[in-house]
């Protein structure tokens, strides 16, 4: 039985992963609906300039992406459509602030456990990650 358990908390990550994206991915698409929307209904927006954000949307962020994957994408969407900025930037803030208090949390309990080089190691890895999101 035990042998069991072990399978289920293997197979359980990936769950949460894809359930992880998902949520994301749709948090990011409904974000960008709403800028496209707004400006189109302002006249700040071409309907041919919707087709191409909405193309490059579904090409970027297909329904079987990671997470791992899906946090590489997202600061790139408003690469080439700037006006996407106001939906993402405020997304990925809210990302690097929750990733900012787990590793903050996590440092807190190597460093009270003397465990200096596992610490700098996390914040090495930390540092690393960030510079990927920018």
């Amino acid at each position: 039985m035990a042998g069991n358990n072990k399978k289920d908390s293997s197979t359980a990550q990936p769950a949460v992963d894809f359930t992880k994206a998902k949520e994301l991915r749709e948090k990011v698409q409904s974000e960008i609906v709403k800028v496209i929307t707004e400006r189109l209904e302002k006249g700040e927006m071409t309907e041919e300039r919707a087709k191409q954000i909405a193309q490059m949307v579904l090409q970027q962020l297909p329904e079987n992406i990671n997470h791992q994957k899906l946090i590489e994408v997202i600061p790139t969407l408003d690469d080439h459509f700037q006006e996407l900025a106001v939906a993402i930037v405020p997304i990925m803030v809210e990302y690097e602030e929750k990733m900012k208090q787990v590793v903050d949390k996590k440092l807190k309990e190597l460093l009270d456990a003397n465990k200096l080089d596992e610490a700098l190691d996390v914040t090495k890895k930390a540092i690393e990650f960030e510079k990927k999101l920018t």
